[in-house]
């Protein structure tokens, strides 16, 4: 191999290591750590004695749930047992969230917390539910998306209110 040939491949090698080493950092996501959410909350919304749940799913947890939304649970009277029906091919898999609980009397605007199982870069699903201000509805929001940085402030989840017949 002529030096000309040897220079050029080298000069090629090291443009793509460069143009590889820019890919990587120009999607701006850093997948480690944890993530930390802060949610507007108006307190109004929500009975005085309301503990607000919060529940985070991971990417992981939504995939099994996507997998596992064909089976159908029911519960059998007879036996005093839930039974569990699912498509061929399809094994159900218990699916728990992370579960972060709130009292309303502990908020003041908006509430942060953190997460365990979500990372930098992954898809999440958040739901808040908590008793309405009737004493007897629920007020919830909900949100999917995926995690773009380690801090993620919400603006308005746009909450939305069952509307059971209270007595």
């Amino acid at each position: 191999m002529k030096n000309g040939q040897l220079v050029a491949i080298s000069l090629i090698i090291m443009l793509l290591s460069i143009l590889a080493a820019c890919a990587g950092e120009s999607s701006g996501v850093d997948s480690s750590g944890s993530v930390t959410f802060s949610v507007p909350i108006d307190a109004q919304l929500f009975s005085e004695e309301a503990i607000l749940k919060i529940r985070l799913w991971n990417a992981d947890q939504l995939e099994i749930l996507q997998k596992t939304a064909s089976c159908a649970v029911s519960f059998n009277v007879e036996l005093q047992v839930e039974e569990i029906d699912c498509p061929e091919g399809v094994e159900y898999e218990v699916v728990t969230a992370q579960e972060i609980s709130i009292p309303i009397q502990d908020i003041n605007k908006s509430a942060t917390f953190s997460s365990d199982t979500i990372s930098v870069g992954e898809r999440y699903r958040l739901l808040i539910t908590g008793l309405s201000n009737d004493d007897c509805n629920t007020t919830s929001a909900s949100m999917e998306a995926i995690a773009q940085q380690a801090e993620i402030t919400f603006e308005d989840l746009g909450w939305a209110t069952t509307e059971m017949g209270c007595l």
